[in-house]
């Protein structure tokens, strides 16, 4: 079995011409799930560990994304992680861990997780913008987040 593939400067040129729309909905896109994956794990990971000292803290995790656009270029990140109230006071603490408590690190167990899996999303977004019109060798578009 073969393939052929045939592309022309035409169709780079329609691509490219078509990437420049496609880019800001897709880079919010990875930003979100990419927080929303990374709050998840790290909620995980803190119901596992807070016991009944801090039972309520696993539920003041939360996630925050925000752009900002100017100067000819965009800038989209996101947080995820607990607020600074209520049980969520003791983040430092339960994160990093005092002298008569070891450290949790929720948070820093789930950046170990997601911070691959969302580098490994950032890179596929051009191969998807140059491949949108399908073909035989296009990329699935399946995420690694969910």
């Amino acid at each position: 079995m073969r393939v052929k593939v045939e592309d022309t400067i035409g169709d780079l040129a329609k691509d490219l011409a078509a990437i420049p729309r496609k880019v800001p909905a897709d880079c919010r896109r990875v930003v979100r799930e990419g927080v929303r994956a990374g709050n998840m794990l790290a909620k995980g990971y803190a119901k596992d560990t807070s016991g009944t000292h801090a039972k309520l803290y696993p539920g003041t995790f939360t996630t925050q994304t925000s752009s900002f656009s100017g100067f000819g270029a965009s800038v989209y990140s996101g947080e995820y992680g607990p607020e600074s109230r209520g049980q969520g006071n003791l983040a430092s603490i339960l994160e990093n861990g005092s002298r008569n408590n070891k450290p949790h690190l929720n948070l820093a167990r789930s950046a170990d997780i997601i911070g691959p899996s969302f580098a490994q999303e950032v890179r596929a977004l051009p191969d998807k913008w140059f491949w949108s019109g399908g073909g035989s060798s296009a990329p699935s578009g399946r995420s690694l987040f969910g």
